[in-house]
């Protein structure tokens, strides 16, 4: 299969290059175009990340048997991230040197920030950070993101809980402070962009959980955003519970996990959850299936292959659009002039000169304990066990 789109971007390898003089580009020779990745590979995170070079690495193969681009092969050069922040900075700035010419998908959790500071300081493109805080205005403009962070997902939440709900009493419940200081200010922004004021916030933790559940139930709180992953989240909920309360509880999806279907009966149609928006258009979930199957991948960590593998589509489409006397600075152009270009698997993605999140659309589901799922609505109810 060609993994590139071949309409348009086949008249634009047939078309007359410009007879002026092509200026030496990193990463770049006669031949080839090196494209730079890492994430870890051994540690926790191993197996997300050899997921992520498994999914590159086979990409690019595909395409290299196509005959590449303008004749060119694209040769992966993926590194090890390593196991701290430190090291993971250290490793990209070495990779960034090599040098390669342009950067896509790569996975360093905890180190995103730093990895951005490395492209946007050595001038390198990169294309699809698999990231889930984005900053809600990038202003690195070698950065571009694929899918809404939780900045984003949160202001989701709060436009959602808001429709045809704003009489009820709200809060936030903070249970990571280091994830509140990075949505709150998106937050903020989307509670003045409704013209409502800024909840009060409560801090949670085990040792005073019961107190602050007791305030929230005294003060009539209705609706909760509760700031933390689904560890924390089931303590609180537990402690809720057996106060005998259960108001509306807004969260992040891609921090909780299967065991939030667990929660107690009280809860059904009580707990919503933002995700990031997929939309696979007819056919191409089994076009990626196929491709697993074909290099023999398993499906293990689906959401990050998905990524991974659109950064890449995203990626080989702006270089072919760039045409073959392509440089960093016409690869961050054309990605700009990106309009609702289709994976087949992501909602279209745009980008633009103030625009470096490709689709800001999420999904908001309903956690359902009837049914131990997760869907767009749940019964009011759920069923005695």
């Amino acid at each position: 299969m060609l993994c590139w789109n071949a309409g348009a971007a086949d008249m634009r390898v047939q078309a007359p290059q410009s007879k002026k003089p092509s200026i030496p580009q990193p990463g770049v020779t006669a031949n080839s175009i090196t494209i730079g990745s890492l994430a870890p590979l051994t540690g926790d995170n191993a197996d997300t990340g050899n997921a992520v070079k498994a999914v590159l690495t086979a990409y690019f193969d595909d395409l290299n048997q196509h005959g590449g681009i303008y004749g060119r092969r694209i040769v992966l050069r993926f590194a090890e991230s390593g196991d701290s922040s430190a090291t993971t900075l250290k490793n990209a700035k070495r990779l960034a040197a090599t040098p390669v010419f342009a950067m896509v998908a790569p996975f360093v959790p905890d180190a995103e920030q730093k990895l951005a500071a490395v492209a946007q300081a050595s001038k390198i493109p990169l294309v699809g950070l698999l990231a889930l805080s984005i900053p809600n205005e990038p202003v690195n403009r070698e950065v571009f993101y694929l899918l809404p962070g939780f900045q984003q997902l949160e202001q989701e939440l709060v436009r959602f809980a808001a429709t045809g709900k704003t009489a009820e009493k709200t809060a936030v419940v903070v249970a990571d402070s280091k994830l509140q200081t990075d949505v709150a200010p998106a937050m903020q922004t989307t509670w003045k962009e409704l013209s409502v004021d800024k909840p009060q916030e409560f801090v949670f933790s085990a040792a005073k959980g019961a107190g602050v559940i007791q305030d929230l139930h005294n003060q009539g709180i209705e609706r909760v955003f509760f700031i933390g992953d689904g560890e924390q989240l089931a303590p609180w909920i537990q402690a809720a519970d057996k106060a005998e309360w259960a108001p509306r509880v807004f969260v992040l999806g891609p921090l909780l996990d299967e065991s939030i279907l667990g929660a107690p009966a009280r809860f059904q149609g009580r707990i919503f959850a933002a995700y990031p928006q997929l939309q696979p258009e007819v056919g191409a979930v089994d076009e990626f299936d196929y491709f697993l199957s074909s290099h023999n991948l398993a499906s293990d960590h689906r959401l990050v292959q998905i990524s991974a593998y659109c950064a890449a589509k995203i990626l080989v489409e702006a270089l072919a659009r760039a045409g073959k006397n392509v440089t960093r600075e016409k690869l961050i152009q054309t990605l700009e002039q990106m309009r609702d270009f289709r994976t087949g698997l992501l909602p279209g993605i745009t980008f633009g000169a103030n625009r470096r999140v490709g689709s800001f659309k999420a999904e908001i589901v309903c956690v359902d304990l009837a049914s131990h799922s997760f869907q767009p609505e749940c019964s009011k109810t759920a069923k005695p066990e």
